[in-house]
């Protein structure tokens, strides 16, 4: 299988990818290669490693990683023993030591391996020479992102002025609600191609259309990320049953940001929900949503106007998932391969194909 595909940088003149891209298993190792190790990741929050010793698990494709804190450092590594490649943490919790769940050898917060039972007898072995092999590690606000990459970019450098184009909305400040996550039977980028346009939504979600203005609706593409502004339709006389008000806000829009190659941040209305889209194999994915909010409630299951927030949210996605997933189905079609974009409401997905080409190529 040809690992280049043609892609035209005009999106006038441009086809979208070739169909055989979401469903061949080989092209997903090469992906997990060639875009996940290369890329930041959000793997997980700040309040989970607060305290010295607090560590959480976490997997970037293939690779299973360990987040924690050590003191006032923030270290992640790679959650493999360096002896017969057992794991080292499980889930998350405390502890003052990472110890292998294979044959117990021990390893201090800082990846020096301390302890190894039954290794008296074995010669030129020099247990300072072996340690965990650490990983990069960021954070944004209650967010933490690792890069398996030792040579990429600082996140803020791939974020550019992401972060100043959303500080109205205080992200930096928010803190966790609550999480959900679904299983669907789609490719990774089945489920990006649909979060970066608008131009379904007045066919797919008639409910988030009535919130929304899509007359006004446009995506800005940037080097490594895109945002879509959405702005919310006024609420005229007050009889019309709407989900979001603008006029209790001062920014009365919402902001769909995407950073390549899988997390998106919708952020309005003093709240902030992050997706992540993980691969579990070539026709399906997890995603993971997490909600954040300055004054979050103490309990977001007990509060109306979280309940509410959250069911429209359910509704959307349910609506996403299904058209998603027969669009999958579809992709096998003997008679499709590949299509055309909308020059007018599909520059963030032409946006996404050519930093796919970027990474593949």
């Amino acid at each position: 299988m040809p690992i280049v595909f043609p892609f035209d940088p005009n999106i006038a003149r441009a086809s979208t990818i070739p169909a055989r891209l979401y469903h061949d298993p080989v092209y997903l190792e090469l992906e997990m290669e060639r875009v996940f190790a290369h890329t930041w990741q959000l793997v997980g929050r700040v309040d989970q490693v607060a305290e010295h010793g607090q560590f959480f698990t976490a997997d970037v494709g293939p690779n299973s990683l360990v987040v924690l804190r050590d003191g006032e450092t923030l270290r992640a590594f790679y959650n493999v023993c360096l002896h017969r490649a057992g794991p080292v943490a499980s889930g998350c919790g405390k502890r003052n030591t990472l110890q292998c769940r294979y044959h117990g050898w021990t390893y201090a917060l800082d990846g020096t391996l301390q302890r190894t039972p039954g290794m008296e007898g074995t010669t030129q072995f020099r247990p300072e020479e072996m340690r965990l092999i650490p990983i990069a590690i960021t954070t944004w606000g209650p967010l933490v992102f690792v890069n398996l990459d030792g040579k990429a970019p600082p996140l803020m450098e791939v974020l550019e002025d992401l972060p100043a184009r959303v500080a109205p909305f205080q992200c930096e400040r928010m803190r966790y609600v609550t999480s959900r996550h679904w299983d669907i039977e789609c490719n990774w980028k089945v489920y990006v191609d649909n979060y970066l346009e608008g131009y379904h939504v007045p066919v797919v979600h008639p409910g988030l259309n009535k919130e929304l203005d899509m007359d006004r609706y446009r995506v800005e593409p940037h080097r490594w990320y895109s945002i879509q502004h959405a702005p919310l339709r006024p609420v005229h006389g007050g009889h019309t049953e709407r989900r979001y008000d603008p006029a209790t806000t001062d920014t009365p829009e919402a902001v769909y940001a995407w950073l390549f190659p899988n997390t998106m941040l919708n952020v309005y209305l003093g709240q902030m929900q992050t997706n992540v889209v993980i691969p579990m194999g070539p026709d399906r994915c997890r995603v993971v949503f997490d909600w954040y909010a300055i004054d979050p409630p103490a309990n977001a299951a007990d509060d109306p106007t979280w309940v509410k927030l959250m069911a429209f949210s359910a509704e959307v996605q349910d609506e996403d998932i299904a058209i998603c997933e027969v669009v999958q189905r579809n992709l096998r079609s003997r008679v499709y391969d590949r299509g055309r974009y909308s020059a007018e409401h599909e520059t963030g997905v032409h946006h996404f194909h050519s930093l796919l080409h970027e990474a593949m190529t």
